[in-house]
């Protein structure tokens, strides 16, 4: 748990005071040459307590010449939240088809409460829409928001004694608060000392027969071995080609797991070369499409994840590609979305397994990756071969 400071205690209450420059009578506004999006506040305040709920309305106008538009998905993420977690609201069943040329406008909302932890801080945040774009040729996929971050949530904890001043303040809640507060730290205090002594606490993963703070042994399958995937574990794949990770994926799957596949290769191209299959395909590209992933959305993908998962009752998600995902955003970026995937599978209990190619990344950067997660370093067929011709060439 950490040790627990008097500073966690004063934050209790908090103030949100938004900026005037980003909010005014009519709300924030943000456009691209698809959308443009009007972003106010209800109820209208400048300040919020903890648990204190509030909504998000979101207007967008379909700025198009000639296209119809539907919004599909609405979210947002606050800095309070962790990386890659989103508030969304899927709003394909009732929205509608926006007329272009700015004649069709349609309002979005999305409900969200203050955290109880919330502390005197700046918090940021920014949006996310996910949209279809009817053309002659189809619906389109498309996104707007990720680009623009709105830094104006400043927590202002000198309003609490204003507040309290003059009234009478029921402290029962108050003193319940530190009474929860005062028993977590006897309790960490003890896990603390078993720690310390030796004595048996909980320091192992479940299910894994190693100590918290040692790391997973390396799995080192030979060419087409197979071999179980465990629920609850993020795989790191270190190989030039993706053969053992799908080989992993299949055996997954055979075994009844849906899958998701998430490939920087077109996948018409990744099933001339691998035998699998998937419920859900991603390609990560730059181009706009169905079933395209921008490399650079990496909160959405996170999102499209999270749905995934969660409507199936045992899933394995294979993302292929990883250093792409690198060179289009930057190392600590993917670092911070690997490690809330390492939170993510331990909560919805399902298996990540991630290839990259070893030779791509510093000693630091690789390491920082294997944290948490297991190794598997497959024998590469092209290494057996080499080894074999040798034999025969010493013959």
């Amino acid at each position: 748990m950490g040790h627990i400071s008097g500073a966690a205690l004063a934050c209790v209450c908090f103030t949100l005071l938004l900026l005037p420059t980003a909010f005014s009578s009519n709300g924030a506004a943000g456009t691209d040459s698809t959308v443009n999006v009007i972003i106010s506040f209800d109820p209208p305040k400048s300040d919020y307590c903890p648990e204190e709920n509030f909504t998000i309305l979101l207007t967008v106008t379909n700025i198009l010449i000639s296209d119809a538009l539907k919004v599909v998905n609405v979210s947002v993420h606050f800095s309070w939240m962790p990386p890659g977690e989103h508030v969304w609201n899927d709003v394909s069943n009732g929205s509608s088809w926006l007329e272009p040329n700015g004649a069709g406008s349609e309002t979005y909302a999305l409900a969200l409460a203050v955290p109880t932890d919330a502390c005197s801080a700046t918090y940021s945040y920014f949006f996310g829409i996910e949209y279809l774009r009817h053309t002659a040729i189809g619906d389109i996929a498309g996104s707007w928001g990720g680009g623009t971050t709105y830094r104006d949530f400043v927590v202002d904890a000198e309003q609490l004694g204003a507040e309290t001043e003059g009234g009478s303040v029921n402290l029962t809640p108050y003193l319940a608060f530190i009474a929860v507060l005062l028993s977590l730290g006897a309790i960490s205090a003890v896990m603390y000392y078993r720690h310390s002594t030796g004595e048996p606490g909980l320091t192992r993963v479940a299910g894994s027969g190693a100590a918290a703070d040692e790391p997973y042994p390396v799995i080192r399958p030979l060419p087409g071995e197979r071999f179980p995937v465990e629920r609850g574990f993020l795989y790191l794949v270190k190989e030039n080609r993706p053969r053992a990770a799908f080989t992993m994926f299949d055996e997954a799957v055979r075994h009844g797991a849906k899958g998701m596949l998430v490939a920087r290769e077109h996948p018409d191209r990744l099933r001339k070369m691998h035998s699998f299959e998937a419920e859900v395909t991603l390609w990560l590209t730059r181009r706009t499409g169905v079933d395209h992933i921008d490399p650079t959305e990496l909160s959405l993908l996170n999102l499209k994840i999270t749905k995934f998962v969660e409507g199936a009752e045992r899933a394995v998600v294979l993302i292929e590609g990883l250093e792409y995902t690198i060179t289009q955003n930057d190392f600590e970026s993917v670092l911070r979305f690997v490690d809330h995937l390492h939170d993510f599978v331990l909560t919805h209990d399902c298996a990540v397994i991630l290839v990259i190619d070893p030779r791509v990344l510093s000693t630091r950067e690789l390491a920082l990756l294997e944290r948490s997660a297991k190794i598997v370093e497959p024998f590469e067929e092209a290494d057996q071969g080499g080894a074999d011709a040798a034999s025969e060439a010493e013959a």
